[in-house]
């Protein structure tokens, strides 16, 4: 018995460590950087071992270790926090392919697991080329394991939000992120005035607010810039990772308090501002602009309900032109109605 043991987990150890080799030619990393890798392996053999046994009890996080095998190490270093213990972060990554695997549809979980993505969404704003919704495994998982985008039509990356299931009932956002670095800022203002003045950031937010909600979640948290694990450089989605991006002064806008761990705890909900007061413009602007959030939670939340990937039925609602009345409007006797202020499509992947 004792002898299958130590062979089962040589062959673990020999499996994971050729995944990480693997890594290392696809990402170009030098001969040295494996060697530290390798060395963190060794120090942390009694941890390691462990570990590599976790992952293999379960098909879908080995899997998942295989498709990116920065999973074998990925309780080494800090992740997502700085304040994250080595137990907790690997706490933290077992409960978040736990509830991905059980509260995902399977096409959409399957495609995660094995490192890939999809589209949920397409947003028609007013006026202004279309935006996407994207659901994708980040390039490097540092700051989380899941990262929802908003891209332009020409696949600039116009915000991101890079998130994680801490556990069943939790929900941790590593880092959200404006514009990436090669977007040109036309295509930021143009979803500002095509959206009715709300901001890229605000949008992902109410989303992961929407996705919280449909999961029955009871907790929403975020890092703290401090606390921010990748201070330094960009990843391939295009996002600036400095810790200041996603900023205090944002989390405190949506309601933050400090939580400890390096995180802001954030209400469940976020009560909409009143009506601004001033001209009828403003306020109706403003009218419009809540009305596209709600649309573009509403398809959000129908893609993730989706049993397949397949592409549904458009799901669309008219914009109101001045002195051109909708059938809803003309139902009503002329009142206009807050939430036709936008078109949306729902897309496939």
């Amino acid at each position: 018995m004792r002898i299958e043991q130590i062979s089962r987990t040589t062959r673990l150890w020999m499996e994971a460590v050729r995944s990480r080799w693997s890594l290392r030619q696809a990402s170009g990393d030098g001969r040295w950087q494996l060697a530290l890798h390798m060395t963190s392996w060794l120090r942390l053999c009694v941890g390691q071992t462990r570990w590599l046994h976790s992952l293999h009890a379960r098909e879908a996080m080995w899997r998942a270790a295989q498709a990116d095998p920065r999973l074998y190490e990925r309780w080494h270093r800090p992740y997502i926090s700085t304040h994250f213990s080595a137990a907790a972060r690997r706490r933290i990554v077992n409960a978040h392919y736990d509830f991905v695997m059980r509260r995902f549809p399977a096409w959409l979980a399957e495609r995660l697991v094995l490192g890939g993505g999809a589209r949920l969404t397409t947003l028609r704003l007013e006026d202004a080329a279309d935006v996407h919704l994207h659901l994708r495994k980040p390039s490097r998982a540092d700051a989380g394991e899941l990262s929802l985008l908003l891209l332009s039509d020409d696949k600039d990356v116009l915000a991101s939000c890079i998130l994680t299931f801490d556990r069943r009932d939790s929900i941790t956002i590593g880092a959200l992120r404006g514009a990436g670095p090669h977007a040109p800022f036309e295509a930021t203002r143009e979803f500002i005035r095509g959206s009715h003045g709300l901001h890229p950031k605000d949008l992902l937010m109410s989303l992961v607010r929407e996705l919280a909600a449909l999961h029955g979640l009871k907790r929403i948290r975020a890092v703290t810039a401090a606390a921010c694990v990748g201070q330094s450089g960009a990843d391939a989605d295009g996002a600036d990772v400095e810790a200041a991006a996603s900023g205090d002064a944002f989390w405190e806008a949506q309601g933050g308090v400090s939580a400890g761990a390096g995180c802001h705890a954030l209400p469940l909900s976020l009560i909409p501002a009143p009506c601004a007061e001033g001209p009828r413009s403003r306020r109706e602007r403003q009218q419009h602009s809540e009305a596209f959030r709600r649309k573009a939670a509403e398809v959000f939340a129908a893609a993730l309900r989706r049993s397949t990937g397949a592409q549904p039925a458009a799901a669309e609602t008219a914009v109101p032109r001045e002195g051109v009345p909708t059938p809803a409007q003309r139902f009503r006797g002329g009142e206009k109605h807050p939430a036709a202020a936008a078109s949306l499509l729902a897309a496939g992947p």
